[in-house]
């Protein structure tokens, strides 16, 4: 029995195959510039806490420190692995991490245009980079950063363009696409999310395009090569963290804790509710609201579309971007970062609304009336005159301290500026503790962290396992008590811990106060033993900008 033609049913198959235009290479190059140049604009910025437990994680890794027993976090090892390399070759300085975001930034940019030139043809191709270049530094959900989904959205549409590349039955293609999900569930087990979504598309797509008498055969057969990829490389972790004897710890870690992080105070249904309207930070949709608004008709357009046509690519659009919707919502948390894996999908669903709705205007290799050709140009370029305006206000008009003030109030600031000043009042060999989340103390003042937790995330009430993580913090903390803590209000202090700061450490030496109320955000405590010099430790913001105009939380 032969296999039947292959041919991908989709938007423009013939162009999908074709070698780029010089005009399609032309509006490539100056996207990538475009995008490059945004990003210059906060290279400036302090690392974030995340983007700094990364680093510090990564340097711990390569001083011979074991993730999950001697260094602790609960996400799985390849942000920390892809850091430590990066660091191996080009050092630790903050912008080697930011030309690390701006290259894979590059590859996500380059993969919007090719899974959009397959799916709905080049103009729609063309119209998605511009909008990605333009939105892809977008502060309301730290697009400017170097947090994980900036990398894991370049897997997730290696993913989605190999899968639609591969022309039914390509299980070589198939297979590809989930060892790039595979390898962007390394970075955060969120991902999974996306493989859902993605292998009934795959599914029903080789389905309609094998025989009749081996359709369901073929159908479960591309699933089964989907499915190698994620399974050979959790299934590797596993036996290489048992080898190690750290399966437990590694289970424990990224998945057990991780179930208990995402449980939320809300039902199920409600978080998919919360997205729309997240508690915490309003202000998320601002910087790229052309975006976020055209979304929903964009979506509707492609739906109508896909029925009517029944056109595979289309169907491929809108599974990423409910693979990325559920991505999301899935935490419960809501931090801004969260919604930047939807970036990507929703520039690749505006752009091929649009070129939708310009060939119901008339058939393009047609002539037309002048003012129909003029009603398309404004058609295509009313999204990135709007997003150019948005984006200059919330972001390129902004000093460096206006852009991330909004996000995470001063933090990364505070964190800069407070590793400067460990630094100055201890000795490299000394190690501190933050009983906080601002891992900026470490990486800026480049002193190890006393216990494993460089993050007190796993410590906090509530969390699955938090009474053992903070029994093993003690036990770390004893053996040789940090030359200098750091207290931050983060979590309340609990009994086992107030003993051991009475036994060691004598009243703060110093404290911060909020700049407008006056009350006390954080202090600091010397070992009795080690006493340090004098400072002032009372950090003022307006060092760095003060207030920013309307930013107040």
């Amino acid at each position: 029995m032969s296999e039947p033609d292959n041919r991908a049913n989709l938007a423009d198959p013939a162009g999908g195959r074709d070698g780029l235009a010089p005009l399609e290479w032309l509006v490539l190059a100056g996207a990538g510039v475009v995008l490059v140049l945004f990003r210059l604009h906060a290279f400036d910025l302090p690392l974030e806490t995340d983007e700094c437990n990364y680093a510090y994680i990564g340097a711990r890794l390569l001083a011979g420190d074991r993730l999950y027993t001697d260094i602790w976090d609960h996400q799985p090892f390849g942000i920390f692995a892809l850091f430590a390399g990066v660091i191996a070759v080009f050092g630790d300085d903050p912008s080697v991490f930011r030309w690390l975001a701006t290259a894979f930034s590059l590859g996500s940019l380059g993969l919007v245009f090719a899974v959009s030139r397959r799916c709905a043809g080049r103009p729609a191709a063309a119209l998605a980079a511009i909008l990605f270049a333009l939105a892809s530094s977008d502060p309301g959900t730290a697009g400017e950063g170097c947090n994980r989904e900036i990398y894991m959205n370049t897997c997730i549409l290696g993913a989605w363009y190999l899968a639609v590349r591969s022309a039914g039955l390509s299980y070589r293609l198939i297979f590809a696409a989930g060892v790039a999900l595979a390898m962007g569930s390394g970075i955060k087990t969120i991902v999974a999310v996306h493989w859902i979504a993605l292998a009934p598309w795959i599914m029903l797509r080789v389905w309609r395009q094998a025989g009749p008498a081996w359709r369901c055969r073929a159908a479960m057969v591309s699933l089964g090569w989907f499915a190698v990829g994620p399974a050979a490389f959790w299934l590797a972790s596993l036996a290489y963290f048992a080898a190690t004897d750290r399966a437990h710890e590694f289970v424990d870690a990224v998945f057990m804790f991780n179930l208990s992080y995402s449980e939320g105070a809300e039902s199920f249904a409600a978080r998919f509710a919360r997205f729309f309207a997240p508690k915490r930070h309003p202000f998320i949709f601002d910087s790229a609201w052309p975006i976020w608004s055209s979304a929903a008709i964009a979506s509707a357009v492609l739906l109508f579309k896909g029925i009517r046509s029944r056109c595979s690519g289309i169907g491929a659009v809108l599974a990423l971007v409910a693979g990325s919707f559920v991505a999301v919502c899935l935490p419960a948390q809501f931090w801004p970062h969260y919604y930047y894996l939807l970036i990507p999908p929703l520039v690749i669903v505006a752009g091929s609304a649009v070129t939708a709705i310009s060939e119901w205007c008339g058939d393009s290799k047609k002539s037309l009336p002048f003012a129909t050709r003029l009603s398309r140009i404004g058609l295509y370029a009313v999204l990135p005159v709007w997003l150019t305006f948005t984006e200059y206000r919330e972001y390129l008009s902004q000093p460096p301290f206006g852009i991330t003030v909004k996000r995470y109030n001063s933090r990364d600031f505070w964190g800069r500026a407070y590793g400067e000043k460990v630094r100055q009042v201890t000795n490299p060999e000394d190690s501190i503790f933050v009983f906080g989340n601002d891992t900026g103390v470490y990486y800026y003042a480049q002193r190890r962290c006393a216990s494993r937790y460089s993050m007190i995330t796993g410590l906090r009430t509530g969390y699955k396992g938090a009474e053992q993580r903070r029994k093993i913090l003690l036990q770390e903390l004893e053996k040789d008590p940090p030359r200098l803590i750091v207290v931050l209000f983060d979590e309340p202090a609990f009994a086992q811990w107030q003993a051991f700061l009475n036994e060691h450490y004598g009243e703060p030496i110093g404290w911060d106060f909020h700049d407008r109320t006056g009350a006390p955000i954080m202090f600091v405590m010397a070992r009795k033993d080690q006493p340090v010099q004098a400072l002032n430790w009372d950090w003022d913001r307006t060092e760095v900008g003060g207030w920013n105009v309307g930013a107040e939380r």
